[in-house]
């Protein structure tokens, strides 16, 4: 029996050993995520605080719009008062008369009032709310664009400085050998000393490039990663991208249809069209103020009454009365009626607020073209430096290549003696630096044609 016991709890340890290092290893893989620049763009655009605030700014216009629509709809308003009076009275109108009386009153009114005409104030207030509410859409829709033009251009940052901290790695790799041989080789004799302390500062060179290179990386990655509102910097790799150095397609060949592209789809372009509408219907309510208005009033309204007591000169009066319930609420009449009100001298309240209103329409038509101005010199120089890209990137081709010749020519010459330290060092520093320019090139073209589609809108 106590065999069979040891045996279970054995069995019982194995079991929970196995689970423990079956769990080990996928608790910490699930540790680190992987971001592309989709996630990227998609978790700053849910955290982004310029996105909430204009998203709240859309909720404001909405629920401004729902009050727009509420003005044309008709008010109910209940209206009441209970009272308990007694005392004596002394009348003198005709013969001095003495009243004693105690008794309660209930008064209460129900009302509604619809505006037939109010001089088009309130169809203005719903235009401009409809049109807010729209230009609070676009407005949010171009905060997201920035912001994710933002993280993609930081991100892109971060492909390059992956593409430099690469270049100087191999480049410190290589130098770190050719030290290690020419160490070999001047110990024996082969090589002068001078050589090997050349190379030895050469190599302490390429390391604090290499060095610099990767404190840029990490800082930029965080830079990333606090624009998302990401602070656990260390559970986040960022994934790598591809480089897409095609040039743009046909509808890019004229950078005038790329303006006038850019004026007709832009968000803010849009926006900007509503807020001068938003402007002219503002005038518009602000002149209702000189016309009339005319509403239609109805309601219900009760006057009643019930005595406890009664008496007239010391003598019982009270007479037969209706039941209280009824003496007090049932003594209902219905009342409509049609007013008319005309302002006619407001001491130039409705002058000061339109012209205000005009001032206001003013400054919207010079922020207006002021944006379409700002969008075609953006344009133009965004295809400009798109332009100088394309340029850069063939160039950068050529002088890698050229580059790359001249380094694997001089080393050659060098290991048999027939070029000295300094060409050698100077050829490989001309290979690090095309290697450089032709990273940059690529990210450049990548950068420059995502500023174009920032510009257009897109």
């Amino acid at each position: 029996m106590l065999d069979k016991l040891s045996m279970r709890n054995r069995n019982i340890f194995k079991i929970i050993v196995a689970l423990v290092f079956a769990t080990g290893p996928c608790s910490g893989q699930d540790t680190t995520q992987v971001l592309t620049l989709e996630d990227c763009i998609r978790i700053g655009l849910d955290q982004s605080t310029q996105v909430l605030l204009s998203k709240d700014s859309l909720q404001i216009s909405g629920a401004a719009l729902i009050g727009a629509y509420g003005n044309f709809l008709p008010n109910l308003a209940l209206n009441g008062n209970y009272g308990y009076n007694g005392g004596k009275n002394l009348l003198t109108v005709t013969n001095p008369t003495l009243v004693n009386s105690t008794g309660m009153t209930m008064n209460y009114q129900l009302t509604s009032t619809i505006n037939l005409f109010n001089g088009l104030s309130d169809y203005s207030a719903l235009k401009a709310a409809t049109l807010s509410k729209s230009a609070s859409e676009l407005n949010l829709e171009r905060s997201k664009q920035a912001i994710a033009f933002d993280i993609t251009q930081t991100f892109l940052q971060i492909i390059l400085d992956r593409r430099v901290v690469k270049f100087g790695r191999e480049n410190l790799e290589a130098s770190t050998k050719r030290e290690a041989l020419l160490k070999e080789l001047t110990n024996v004799g082969r090589n002068a000393l001078s050589d090997l302390y050349q190379q030895q500062a050469e190599t302490s060179s390429d390391k604090l490039f290499l060095i610099q290179s990767e404190q840029k990386l990490k800082n930029d990655i965080i830079l990333l990663l606090r624009k998302i509102k990401i602070s656990q910097t260390e559970k986040y790799v960022l994934a790598e991208m591809s480089a897409d150095t095609l040039p743009l397609g046909a509808e890019y060949a004229n950078v005038q249809d790329v303006i006038t592209q850019a004026l007709q789809q832009r968000p803010d372009v849009k926006s900007s069209d509503l807020r001068l509408k938003i402007a002219d219907w503002q005038i518009k309510g602000f002149r209702s103020g000189y016309l009339p208005k005319l509403n239609l009033e109805g309601g219900m309204v009760s006057n009643g009454g019930y005595l406890n007591s009664l008496s007239i000169n010391g003598n019982e009066s009270l007479g037969p009365q209706e039941p209280v319930g009824k003496a007090l609420f049932g003594q209902v009449y219905g009342e409509i009626a049609l007013s008319l009100s005309w302002n006619i001298f407001d001491r130039l309240y409705t002058k000061t607020n339109v012209a205000i209103a005009k001032i206001y329409q003013h400054n919207a038509v010079l922020y207006h073209d002021d944006l379409a101005v700002q969008i075609s010199s953006d344009i133009k120089q965004a295809y400009n430096d798109y332009l100088a890209a394309l340029q850069q990137m063939e160039t950068s081709r050529q002088g890698i290549f050229a580059a790359l010749q001249a380094f694997e020519v001089v080393q050659g010459k060098y290991n048999v003696g027939q070029a000295t330290f300094v060409e050698l060092s100077n050829a490989q520093t001309v290979l690090l630096q095309a290697e450089v320019s032709k990273a940059q090139a690529d990210v450049s073209m990548m950068l420059q044609k995502k500023i174009i589609d920032f510009y257009i809108g897109r």
